[in-house]
Order: C-alpha cells, then structure tokens, then sequence
C-alpha cells in the first residue's frame, strides 16, 4: 500500500510540515510512503517533479496532496504510470469530484440550488445569480471558496445590489490569484444549524465531512473540532454510489430548518482532514478499506 506525499521545501528528505502528521500515522501503520517533489511540479513539469522516486511494480499509488488543476494532474498521472506506478483515480476521476460542475448535478436534489460562469467574468456571474433571486449567497470557484475572508471575498448578503456582488467577487479572484479555478459558483446561501461562536469569519455550522472510497463511506467525522452527533448517512451513502471516483470528500450539514444538504464536495486526494479527526484514525480506516478486494468491499463503518 503505497501513498505518495508532497515533500518539504526545505529539507527535501522530508514530508510537507502540514502532511507531517499524516506521513508518520500512515507509515506507523505500515503504508510505505513516498515524497513528490510538488513544490516544483508547476514549474518545472512531473518528470521533474518524480525524478527521485524509484520505480513501481504496476501497483495502486494513492496521492495525498495539496489541490492541483486537471492538466497538472493529467501530467502528473501519465509521468507516474511510464514509471511504474499506477494513481489510484485516473484525471477523469479526479476532476469528476474536483470541480463543481462536474459534480453538482449528481447532487443538485441534496444541494443549495447553484449557478456558474465558465470564465472569471464578475458582471456575468451576477447576471446568472439573478435566476436565484436577490440572496444571499456564497461565491466560490469552480474548487474553492475564501470563507477565511468570509465577508470580504465570500458572502453576499441579501439584496447587497449588483456593485456589492462583483467587490466581493473580485475579491475572491483576487485571493485566489493564479490559484483561481476557471470560473465563479453563485451558491443559494441557506442558514445552517449553529455549533456555537466560530474562531474564523465564517460561521460554526453543524457540518461534517465524509470520506467515501470505492463507493462506501470510509469515516465521518465533524468539520470542526466538535464532538459528533448521531446523523443517519444513508441518503448520502446512496448519493456517493453515483460517481465514478474511487476516493472522495464530502461536506455535509444540517440547515436551521433541520433538512441536511452536501455543501461541497473534493477529491480525497486533496481533501483535508477536519480537526477533529485523528490521521491514525483516518489511515486505520483506508489501510482496512484498501485491503478488501474490489468486487468484494461492501458495507460501510
């Protein structure tokens, strides 16, 4: 069982300081893990970026690592297989769970009814936000938000007019820079049931992120550092057999009127862990999961 991390920068023997944890649960659990060189994988290309990796067997190789575009992973996912090793989802797997797009429709009947653009057009955005009437609403990405700048790059409040919309839309362009995924989300803001005073901008919601891998929930566990709640994942179960994906995140969390919704979704490859859940917890689960055979894994914690 082999997982591949990003390396540090600086001592280049060395995991990513942020996947440090996630490095020495996994391998004390007897993952062998290998270090990408990510920090130079979009500038200098994957043969640069896989150069000391030793070659594989044909094995399975699952990727850990910050958010990467279609393309980059694309690269990445051909240069590893001419070596030997073969990424556990392929780049259509990947981006079927990556971009919002692409995976909304498979959840629209469970989620904030949603709009987008295609490219990083603010006044366009807001001509599309029109169809969902006057918000609220949360902006993001075709990947990601800024709710860390939560009223500055992320919610528009209700009836904020069309000039408020497109500042807080060229803010999250803004942040985002280079990193800006191909176009704006206009999301349904629907107020979510209260966890308490949040330390971010944002508010702390009852939400959850799940992880599912080959169509069956791996674990679940509170977005934030919160103790659990007893939540019935069937329907959201019955959503995750929909994908092609192998390894994914999804966010769910309940609505003040007491519904539940999937508010995003993410490869797993590249979705975090909440605080509240342990990486050896996490990699316990995936080493007992990855060990069943294909046609025979059924079930779910």
């Amino acid at each position: 069982m082999k997982l591949l991390f990003p390396r540090s920068g600086v001592m280049k023997k060395l995991p990513d300081p942020v996947f440090e944890h996630e490095f020495d649960a996994a391998t004390s659990l007897g993952f062998d893990c290998l270090l990408l060189a990510e920090d130079v994988l979009s500038h200098e290309g994957a043969e640069a970026a896989v150069r000391q990796l030793p070659d594989g067997d044909g094995g399975p190789l699952l990727y850990r690592g910050w958010i990467v575009p279609e393309a980059v992973y694309r690269q990445l996912y051909d240069t590893l297989a001419s070596r030997g090793h073969r990424l556990v989802s392929t780049p259509e797997q990947y981006a079927e769970v990556t971009y919002f797009p692409n995976y909304y429709p498979k959840v629209r009947k469970a989620s904030p009814p949603a709009v987008w653009t295609d490219t990083p057009d603010e006044y366009l955005a807001w001509s599309r936000s029109r169809t969902l009437g006057d918000g609220p609403f949360v902006l993001k990405d075709h990947i990601k938000s800024a709710k860390h700048r939560w009223h500055e790059a992320c919610f528009v409040p209700q009836g904020a007019g069309r000039e408020r919309f497109e500042e807080v839309a060229a803010a999250l362009k803004a942040e985002q820079g280079k990193a800006f995924h191909r176009g704006f989300v206009v999301k349904q803001y629907i107020p979510l049931r209260s966890r308490g005073p949040s330390p971010r901008e944002y508010p702390m919601a009852e939400e959850y992120r799940l992880f599912f891998w080959r169509g069956k929930r791996l674990v679940a566990s509170h977005y934030h550092e919160q103790p659990a709640n007893p939540v019935d994942w069937t329907p959201f179960e019955r959503l995750a057999g929909r994908f092609d994906a192998p390894f994914f995140s999804m966010d769910v969390a309940q609505a003040e009127g007491g519904n539940w919704l999937v508010v995003d979704m993410g490869a797993g490859e590249c979705s975090s862990l909440p605080p509240s859940l342990p990486a050896t917890k996490f990699y316990k689960a995936l080493r007992d999961a990855w060990a069943v055979p294909e046609s025979a894994a059924s079930g779910s914690e």
